[in-house]
């Protein structure tokens, strides 16, 4: 059949375009790493964005009207939460001078806190937690929204927009007795974005063993690396986890040192499968060396999906970017943690300080339910067509003619028996239990990528688990802004020859047509540099 051509504009959002999308397109192996520069005049042409990258649209006018309304100088620019405490993650974040560059950082004094209440409806209304700070100093304080996870959503921010005739500002200590709520129905805590589960997680975790180093397992997805990487006490990252790396050797030696050092890790995290490369590490393995060790096991099933794997049994939390394939529809964000009862920690987690901030999660809690009563029949297609997409794939790494050198997807990994450990029995609801909608391509070359990239006619940009097929150049966009960590990425497999894919809802037909043609359009590419030679 003829490849479909993608005819939505750059900069806006996969079809059906709507307020609040979360995801866009934005075409070519070259801008995705304009993207991941800045570049203006690339950001410019942004219709909708993912909304961790920074305040956009809604949440960008109602900063401008609280700039107004509070008086700022000119000078100034905010950011805005829901939560007390993101005053003191700001002056932490925007001071420390190790891991911000000397003129992004922010002096104390040039931060300023400001409350704001605004009724959003006739049962209810919320209270904004606001950081100020010199526009100058912007870089030093951003991280603050797109690694933590905790700014307010576009769909609470149209809520304020709608009545600030009502606002009230208040005195920055008034904090109030009902901004967080414990939410424990069968132990799930609900945030507002998936990195905020992790981040409220890990500041829980480091307050019980504030001297321990957070082990990392494998690939994780960039901003929990910088997280743990900036945490107290830095992290012990162990980047190949595949069946021929001598991980737990290496493991097992570290923890003996820690212990004769009078030392336990925090805790260990890992994304199973990870993100981008799909290495499924041996949790049966590392639950024994836990057990012996004392330290909890956190993992993020976001890659894998809730509906395929079951981890309960070797997890101490394990937390979820609902924003993904659970929504599934790219218009909503949200996260997740479930902690297995009853909780092998000691002292059990329902005892650490978990927020979740519970005015922030109504005008988005309806579409994340809407969203996922489709959950089960959409994984089932997911599943499906990434299978026998990575399978095609797979075929033409075997050749010596193809320009694709492998296609990372669990069954065709050295750690699948590490992931069919835990997928789910069939059932009745969900009788085809997979290996999710993540894939990742590696390419002989990075001329070789681009071409195929250039000439895939999906649509190109960062997220996953959407209702459409969604290709991006991810280690090459994001990591390649930063050489060392490039290279050291190199080590266990996350290439910068590689495209990462979220497969979609569309025709199995659709699909393996659209990836031969630009499979078809590297190998001619191929050629034609062989033949140079």
């Amino acid at each position: 059949m003829p490849v479909k051509v993608v005819t939505t504009e750059l900069g806006h959002s996969l079809p059906p375009e709507q307020p609040h999308n979360i995801t866009f397109h934005i075409p070519g192996w070259e801008t995705a790493k304009a993207l991941r520069r800045g570049d203006p005049n690339l950001l410019s042409k942004l219709s909708s964005i993912y909304p961790r990258f920074g305040p956009w649209c809604e949440v960008r006018q109602l900063s401008t009207a609280l700039h107004k309304a509070l008086s700022l100088p000119e000078t100034y620019g905010l950011i805005l939460f829901v939560h007390p405490d993101s005053f003191t993650t700001a002056q932490r974040y925007s001071s420390d001078a190790k891991w911000r560059k000397p003129e992004h950082v922010v002096p104390l004094a040039d931060l300023w806190f400001r409350v704001v209440e605004i009724p959003i409806s006739d049962s209810g209304s919320v209270r904004l937690y606001i950081t100020a700070f010199p526009s100058k100093h912007a870089p030093g304080v951003v991280g603050t929204w797109q690694n933590y996870g905790c700014g307010i959503s576009s769909r609470l921010a149209a809520a304020c927009l709608a009545h600030l005739d009502k606002l009230t500002i208040l005195p920055f200590t008034a904090t109030g007795q009902d901004d967080s709520a414990l939410l424990k129905p069968d132990n799930v805590f609900l945030y507002p974005t998936g990195m905020a589960a992790i981040w409220r997680l890990h500041n829980a975790l480091i307050t019980l063993r504030p001297e321990g180093q957070i082990l990392v397992l494998g690939s994780v997805f960039h901003n929990s690396y910088h997280l743990f990487e900036e945490s107290l006490n830095g992290m012990k990252h162990f980047g190949r986890c595949d069946a021929t790396s001598n991980l737990f050797d290496e493991l097992e030696a570290y923890l003996e040192k820690e212990k004769n050092q009078g030392r336990k890790p925090a805790y260990c995290f890992a994304e199973f499968p990870s993100n981008p490369i799909l290495v499924s590490v041996d949790l049966i393995r590392l639950r024994k060396l836990a057990d012996k060790h004392d330290f909890p096991i956190i993992l993020d099933d976001t890659i894998g999906s809730f509906a395929n794997i079951d981890v309960l049994p070797v997890a101490d939390v394990i937390v979820t970017s609902i924003t993904k394939s659970l929504s599934g529809y790219a218009n909503c964000m949200g996260g997740s943690l479930l902690l297995p009862p009853p909780p092998p920690i000691s002292p059990p987690l329902p005892h650490f300080d978990f927020h979740i901030q519970k005015r922030i999660l109504p005008p988005d809690a309806s579409i994340l339910l809407q969203n996922s009563q489709s959950y089960l029949t959409r994984s089932t297609t997911l599943n499906s067509n990434a299978h026998s997409l990575a399978t095609y794939l797979h075929s033409q790494a075997q050749s010596p003619l193809s320009p694709v050198k492998a296609v990372l997807y669990p069954p065709f990994l050295d750690t699948k028996p590490n992931y069919d450990a835990f997928i789910r029995p069939p059932t009745p609801d969900f009788p085809h239990p997979g290996y999710g909608c993540l894939l990742a391509v590696d390419f002989e070359s990075l001329d070789l990528a681009k071409t195929f990239y250039d000439n895939l006619a999906v649509y190109h940009g960062p997220h996953l688990g959407a209702h459409l097929t969604l290709a991006f150049p991810f280690n090459d966009a994001i990591w390649g802004v930063e050489p060392e960590a490039a290279e050291y990425l190199k080590t266990f497999g996350a290439n910068p020859e590689q495209v990462r894919i979220s497969v979609g809802l569309e025709s199995e037909e659709e699909l393996l047509d659209t990836f031969k043609y630009a499979v078809n359009k590297a190998a001619e590419e191929k050629k034609r540099l062989e033949a140079q030679k």
